[in-house]
């Protein structure tokens, strides 16, 4: 995944005021200028001095939230050492830290300027478990980072709507009616719709790019009636996964659904990998031994593309597991969850984050950190457009064309798997009697209330609001490789073990307790600026966020697939806390739920619009949503794909 220039790492996208650390999954370039590196050290020991000074400033009541967020920023950066990392990543710190900061300040000034009757929070509450109020931010690579170690949280105005503490880690008696799947049949249909993804571009001076790399799984396929061995794969991973994924439809659709690069690079290349081995059963593994067990057990990825270029490139570094095919297209990109929401509901906004985005161009512009590849276009389409700022959330699907016929037998087996297990999912769905939180007369393959409308505003016997059981499995990077991992470790049913702050033993915590998300705008304006993709400025996040537990996986594992015990999709993974180890699964993540079923109004008078990035096609239900995975293919594909074929497997009667 990739970082960006906003406020608090927090999950997987970037933002503005968030309590956390982003990390993504993508990895890093070299840079050995030791000087810079040097100076940036000392320029970010600087920041955190003032860390320092503004949490005792906010060390009193009303300023309970902020403070929060100040101590998880501190934690993150406590006895952290910078001296691995490389100068692009230092510089990247050092822009977060700025950005939280001057957030910091503004914050603490809108706080001061308070209205009583919006109810201020008063003394710090003492059991608050997980610290479920708290926005993510964003960091280095674009993941977002929840804590382990959480401040006390402040107590909310009494019109806040609360759950009992003591049902977190509970099911409501009616749960028992929910049929459970077995954990090694979700691990085998995740692992078989799961791709390790590396994607490669073309920049406009000619030289070629390969560094964005993370994991995707299977959305959705169309099956082409001319050619019985040919599909059209749609598949998902994170929005910062594909920042260099530039410029892959026409002039007029780049343009039309914003999606342009505006300095004409162009993505070219995509890589599918796998695991060489597939694992006979995934039994839980001792925690801190995933890179061990993944290389003696052969779960390193090797990959196939379309491309020669990067097959080439790849061995400059080092990687001789890349394999060119012709049965691979070109990948074009369907999808991204960025202005998707209409523009009218954003627009209170747009003076809080052009300001934010105006504020940290002076900083780059000031310090002379304001790359002319990168920063420098970015900001010059900024200040020549309508500087209207579209929010996101990191989500994006890209498709690639594949004919089995032209394609080696490995390929062949990955695909036609990948396929068996997406049709194995929904025909499971259709089958069992009663799914929560799913109305299969809406949506035959995902939910239909997510967590957060189902305890604020849809409480009933037919959803749940927390999970005991949460299922991953991904492709973190080692030494150059992407491995298969999965989470929940030996340690998570441990009778004895706690690993969590306020939580009971992990065999009675629950991966998602209730009431464990964030959002940047349910207790004001938080909306951060991220600037890692396609040289756009994009508001960061919208919706909400959810933390989990037991399932920290590294840096490219995002994009991973998350589903519940239940066997049901329910979002995608995009965070991890920023000090984590690779093989250290007892840290905590996050995902981005694909609903958010309802409008929830905030406790200052904001409200989330209520979207759903698969298909937000029903007005009635997501009257301030402009764009979708269903809605884009009407719009790039408003002929069908041949001979008038609008059919996918989701859309079984047509797009």
């Amino acid at each position: 995944m990739k970082s960006n220039k906003k406020l608090l790492f927090s999950s997987i996208l970037l933002t503005s005021f968030l309590p956390f650390s982003i990390v993504s999954c993508v990895q890093k370039g070299k840079n050995n200028d030791e000087v810079k590196k040097q100076e940036l050290s000392i320029k970010i020991g600087a920041k955190i001095s003032e860390l320092h000074a503004l949490d005792k400033q906010t060390n009193e009541p009303k300023y309970s939230e902020i403070n929060a967020q100040i101590k998880v920023e501190l934690a993150k950066h406590n006895n952290k050492s910078l001296k691995d990392l490389t100068a692009k990543e230092l510089s990247r710190i050092f822009s977060d830290l700025t950005v939280f900061i001057a957030t910091v300040n503004q914050k603490i000034k809108t706080i001061n300027d308070l209205k009583p009757e919006l109810g201020e929070p008063s003394s710090p509450e003492k059991g608050n478990d997980n610290g479920s109020q708290k926005p993510p931010k964003e960091g280095d690579g674009n993941l977002q980072t929840p804590p382990t170690d959480k401040p006390e949280l402040p107590i909310w105005p009494p019109t806040f709507p609360k759950i009992n503490n003591s049902s977190k880690h509970t099911y409501p008696e009616y749960a028992s009616k929910f049929k459970k799947v077995g954990s090694n049949v979700l691990y085998n249909e995740i692992f078989d719709r799961t791709f390790a993804l590396k994607f490669a571009s073309k920049q406009a001076n000619g030289s070629f790019i390969s560094n964005d790399k993370g994991t995707g799984w299977l959305l959705d396929y169309h099956k082409y009636k001319s050619n019985p061995n040919k599909y059209k794969l749609f598949i998902a991973t994170n929005l910062h996964v594909i920042g260099n994924f530039s410029n892959s439809l026409s002039d007029e659709l780049n343009k039309k659904l914003n999606y342009e690069d505006p300095v004409k690079d162009k993505v070219v290349a995509v890589a599918l990998g796998k695991a060489k081995n597939k694992p006979t059963e995934f039994s839980a593994l001792p925690n801190n031994t995933a890179d061990q067990e993944a290389n003696k057990n052969k779960w390193i990825a090797k990959y196939y593309t379309n491309s020669n270029e990067l097959v080439d490139y790849d061995k400059r570094e080092g990687v001789t597991d890349t394999m060119q095919s012709s049965g691979i297209s070109k990948p074009k990109i369907v999808f991204a969850a960025y202005d998707f929401m209409k523009k009218e509901s954003m627009q209170k906004y747009q003076s809080d984050l052009q300001k934010s985005a105006e504020q940290w161009h002076e900083y780059l512009k000031n310090s002379g950190t304001i790359d002319e590849d990168y920063k420098k276009p970015m900001f010059d389409a900024y200040f020549k457009g309508d500087k209207h700022i579209g929010v996101m959330v990191d989500f994006a699907v890209f498709e690639v064309d594949v004919d089995l016929s032209s394609a080696p037998e490995e390929l062949k087996e990955w695909v036609n798997n990948a396929i068996k297990a997406l049709d194995s999912y929904i025909d499971r769905l259709e089958k069992t009697d009663i799914l929560p939180n799913q109305n299969k007369q809406i949506s035959k393959y995902m939910l239909t209330t997510d967590y957060v409308s189902a305890a604020k505003n849809e409480k009933n016997e037919n959803n749940l609001y927390n999970i005991q059981n949460i299922f991953i499995g991904g492709y973190p990077f080692g030494h150059k490789h992407g491995m298969w991992v999965i989470n929940n470790p030996i340690e998570r049913n441990s009778e004895n073990i706690t690993s969590y702050h306020r939580s009971p033993v992990n065999a009675k915590t629950f991966a998602l307790p209730t009431d464990n998300h964030e959002s940047k705008l349910e207790f004001g304006n938080n909306l951060g600026i991220y600037g890692n993709t396609w040289r756009k400025l994009m508001a960061q996040w919208y919706g909400y966020h959810h933390n989990i537990n037991f399932s920290s996986l590294y840096y490219g594992a995002s994009g991973s697939l998350v589903y519940n015990e239940f066997g049901q999709m329910i979002g995608i993974y995009d965070s991890v806390r920023a000090n984590v180890n690779s093989g250290d699964l007892l840290q905590t993540g996050g995902f981005a739920p694909f609903i958010q079923s309802s409008d929830i109004n905030g406790v200052t008078g904001d409200t989330l619009y209520a979207y759903n990035l698969i298909d937000g096609t029903d007005k009635t239900k997501f009257a301030h949503q402009s764009n979708s995975f269903r809605e884009n293919l009407r719009i790039i594909y408003p002929n069908g794909f041949e001979n008038g074929e609008k059919t996918t497997k989701l859309f079984d009667k047509g797009f």
